[in-house]
């Protein structure tokens, strides 16, 4: 999935937590259930990569650096830092470590429906309205 709905679905389900830790750990997880879900993916890792700093800026500041929004969309989209990185590149016959990673759990693995980008997006940009919207601000 692109980065973008992993930072914005992950913040809003910060919302329901109360521990930035427990936040964090829930966003990996919560990482693994969207990989999982049948979707379509993009190449673009420049523009994610800007793209999810802006979100993860966006909550931050309207959230709070320490606030469990912004730990939980931090936790759902630190698994995806491998897919960039040079040893951990199955191109170059290396391994990816995080499970969803694997085509046997990805949803590559699904030839049926797969939800487009224009659906993905739309589901993020709810999401993020949902997670910035009356956000109690914590600072560290």
């Amino acid at each position: 999935m692109m980065l973008v709905p992993h930072a914005c679905v992950n913040a809003a389900a910060g919302r329901l937590i109360k521990r930035p830790l427990t936040a964090f750990a829930i966003g990996v997880a919560g990482h693994a259930i969207l990989d999982m879900t049948p979707h379509k993916d993009i190449s673009a890792h420049k523009a994610e990569g800007l793209a999810v700093l802006l979100m993860l800026g966006l909550i931050g500041s309207s959230c709070g650096w320490s606030s469990p929004s912004f730990w939980c969309a931090m936790g759902g989209v630190l698994p995806d830092v491998e897919q960039v990185l040079p040893w951990t590149d199955p191109k170059r016959g290396r391994h990816r470590w995080f499970p969803t990673h694997n085509p046997r759990f990805h949803s590559f693995a699904a030839n049926r429906w797969r939800a487009p980008l224009l659906l993905q997006s739309a589901v993020s940009l709810a999401a993020l309205g949902a997670a910035v919207a009356r956000c109690k601000k914590t600072s560290f």
